[in-house]
């Protein structure tokens, strides 16, 4: 029979809509999670095959002090953001990367199912690896004040992140389940998370041993 283990929910949703809270409750109650963001650091940490290709593709300035040691992601982020052909240079270099690591990392979860947490879950194909996807969303303004807050950007910098993110019809109509995250406090958001929780453990539990899992 198919372990819980091996079923994967991804957990994606535009920047500032409140996954990384919703991870914390999927980790207090057992299950292994695996943040995209997380990844995406490890693959270009000094020293890396990753961020030996971002200093060719984008130049020293992109790091830290324009040594090529480690990178400066602030700078790296500004540039992007603000050039689309640098963009998808990016994520080019580090789809690949990412999807290895992440792969890496399914293969050695234990917990009682696994989440991948993921923005980019439907931009870097992650969709595919995953058996059910749950979906955050919130309204705009409330998007750009949490960026402004947790990354110490500019209004415009954190509009201009949220406005070349997938619009937030599309992750919703690609997705199995979806909140919305504008609770004024993150422990309102329990109730609803827990709820889910045990949804899909019966669903892990009605999966045939036979039944396909979805996954490539």
């Amino acid at each position: 029979m198919k372990g819980c283990k091996n079923w994967i929910l991804g957990l994606t949703g535009g920047i500032g809509t409140g996954k990384s809270t919703v991870s914390n409750f999927f980790r207090s109650y057992g299950c292994t999670v695996i943040n995209s963001d997380t990844v995406a650091r490890m693959v270009v940490a000094p020293g890396t095959p990753g961020l030996a290709e971002v200093v060719k593709a984008f130049g020293v300035s992109v790091t830290e002090n324009g040594r090529g040691l480690s990178l400066d992601r602030r700078a790296l982020r500004e540039l992007v953001f603000s050039d689309a052909a640098s963009l998808e240079r990016l994520n080019r270099i580090m789809y690949p990367l990412i999807m290895a690591e992440m792969k890496k990392q399914i293969l050695a979860a234990s917990g009682v199912y696994t989440v991948v947490e993921a923005p980019l879950l439907f931009e870097y194909g992650v969709e595919s690896l995953t058996d059910r996807i749950l979906c955050m969303v919130s309204d705009t303004e409330t998007q750009i004040q949490r960026t402004m807050e947790r990354d110490h950007c500019s209004r415009d910098i954190a509009r201009s992140i949220v406005e070349k993110q997938m619009p937030q019809d599309e992750r919703m109509r690609r997705s199995h389940d979806i909140i919305r995250s504008n609770m004024p406090r993150p422990e309102d958001l329990e109730p609803v998370i827990k709820k889910l929780h045990l949804k899909y453990l019966d669903i892990i539990a009605g999966i045939s041993g036979n039944a396909p899992s979805g996954k490539s």
